[in-house]
């Protein structure tokens, strides 16, 4: 073989170059990365269930020469899995419904006695509307005798005919009674069409409630601003006695007010009652019965006697007991409720503080008043309005019972609307107490953030035997599963790159050593040209391009 000089050298540095080349690459295996990443997706499999705390994981790789034994614990680890997430939704579902539970207790301590709030069953008769009152007794007496065939000689109401010009009540707004199936009230509206019975179950039913919706009418044309205490009993007529702990009661132990359905009211602060039950000159059939009304209720309280009222006889001694419940619940997510009424969307017209009825009361009387006209006599009216009147508004009876059925039927969004308070005290009958510990009902959540988070990891810890730190393991796989698959399509995308500018036409270049030409002085068009040492050559037009000649 021919050896040509210098080939010894050569080989020689060949292969110094590849030992360096072992030992860069020794070292660089030494050395271990600030970020490393796996080869493969099986690689970083592996090593997951080799190294986390999660029970069970190791057996889906280490019986990798049994194919069932790794299908079993697959399934095995897929199902407890599913049992889990199962168990977390129920527990989910359970939390944002918001359930409570009440919490009972009983509480010692002074109290301040409640207010206690009397009324007469039976109405006044007011002088200013004495005639009116005795016309719609004397029709009363008509519609009885016509229902029931009663003889009217022998007068029901006891009432004085002299001068007496009834006032033919049926035609105005078609407010009369009727026979369709049983007694019925007739409504119509302002132009006497749109008419409809209301059926009531007797005749005397019917009559109560035609004279009430005339007696409302009556009473709406007295002035409002009309003294009341003028006209009424006062409070010598009603109460013999008034004592409390042995002392009299005095003036400033009792508040008088007018109630619109019962008449004189009183409400005490302290209470021992001698009551007489007078029956001259009061309204028959608003109150069949004689008695008084009482309710015990909040010093700050608008008292609602027709709803929460409760019936004392005469001729009868009657010891009353009170207990005080306090109800306190939650609000916001685990139920509707105010604390003192002002997030309440309702303006209401009473000046005590906000209750469940006074609001609903308020309400209806402010869509009363914007439907119909004219306001409910037996509620408050707001500023401007004025009572319902049929010589003014003929047909406020067809709108007022229409939108109390709405009412009733919660078609009127006014329960919507009014929500119960967040703290109420129930004071329950007797006018003396009982004992003078309280029961307290509190709202308190059934499940509560720290209760959810101690479930969740109990379900964990029995179906995976592991730690908030085995899900911390979990978030890091998915984070490396992403950032892997991230790193494996740049990868395809500059193999892919690499490969399409390698299959692009290139113009060749050929580096040489040494060269030494005579250059033509008359080249061709695309003759080859060397440069200098170590430099490319190419095609050029002519001699004086390449060498600048």
């Amino acid at each position: 073989p021919v050896s040509h000089p210098g080939s010894g050298s050569i080989s020689g540095m060949v292969e110094i170059n590849a030992r360096m080349e072992q030992e860069v690459a020794r070292e660089e295996e030494k050395k271990e990365g600030l970020i490393e990443f796996y080869d493969s997706f099986k690689d970083m499999f592996e090593f997951f269930c080799k190294n986390t705390t999660i029970h069970g994981t190791i057996r889906l790789v280490c019986s990798d020469s049994n194919r069932m034994k790794t299908a079993f614990w697959t399934l095995l680890f897929l199902a407890s899995f599913g049992m889990l997430y199962w168990q977390f939704a129920l527990m989910f579902s359970q939390y944002w419904a918001y359930p409570v539970v009440l919490t009972m207790s009983m509480h010692s301590g002074p109290k301040m006695f409640p207010a206690i709030t009397i009324c007469n069953l039976d109405p006044y008769r007011f002088e200013l509307v004495s005639e009116n009152l005795v016309q719609l007794d004397h029709m009363a007496e008509k519609s009885i005798a016509f229902l029931y065939g009663i003889n009217t000689s022998a007068s029901l109401f006891h009432v004085n005919e002299k001068n007496i010009h009834i006032k033919d009540l049926s035609s105005i707004g078609c407010h009369v009674l009727a026979v369709l199936n049983g007694p019925s009230l007739l409504q119509c509206n302002a132009t006497g069409g749109n008419c409809f019975y209301k059926t009531y179950s007797s005749g005397m039913d019917a009559i109560l409630e035609w004279y009430r919706f005339h007696y409302m009418n009556i009473m709406s044309q007295l002035p409002v601003i009309i003294n009341i205490s003028d006209h009424e009993e006062q409070i010598e007529d009603m109460v013999y006695s008034c004592q409390y702990d042995g002392e009299p009661c005095r003036p400033s132990d009792y508040v008088h007010f007018h109630h619109p359905v019962f008449g004189s009211c009183y409400t005490f602060n302290r209470l021992s009652l001698i009551l007489r039950a007078e029956q001259k000159d009061h309204i028959p059939l608003l109150s069949t019965v004689a008695g008084v009304k009482v309710m015990i209720h909040n010093h700050n309280q608008t008292p609602f006697l027709e709803h929460e009222g409760f019936d004392i006889r005469p001729g009868i001694a009657t010891t009353i007991g009170i207990q005080q419940d306090e109800v306190n619940r939650l609000g916001g997510n685990y139920g509707k409720c105010t604390t003192n009424g002002n997030d309440v969307n309702v303006k209401l017209l009473y000046n005590n503080s906000y209750t469940l009825q006074a609001c609903l009361h308020s309400c209806f009387q402010h869509i009363m008043v914007r439907k119909c006209g004219c306001g409910y006599y037996y509620y408050p009216l707001p500023p401007g309005a004025e009572y319902c009147d049929y010589n003014k508004q003929p047909a406020w009876g067809h709108c007022f019972y229409q939108l109390y059925n709405r009412l009733r039927n919660h078609h009127l969004n006014c329960f919507e609307q009014c929500p119960k308070p967040c703290r109420k005290d129930i004071a329950k009958v007797t006018i003396f107490y009982q004992q003078l510990n309280y029961q307290s009902v509190n709202e308190s959540p059934l499940l509560t953030e720290n209760l959810l988070l101690s479930s969740m990891g109990s379900q964990w810890s029995l179906w995976f035997g592991s730690s908030v730190l085995s899900v911390v393991e979990m978030f890091e796989l998915l984070i490396d599963t992403l950032v892997l698959s991230l790193l494996f399509c740049y990868q395809r995308f500059r193999s892919r790159k690499t490969m399409n500018v390698a299959h692009t036409p290139a113009i060749p270049s050929v580096s040489i050593m040494q060269c030494s030409i005579v250059p033509n002085e008359h080249p061709g068009r695309g003759e080859l040209f060397f440069s200098s040492l170590g430099q490319s050559w190419s095609p050029h037009k002519s001699l004086f391009t390449a060498f600048n000649f």
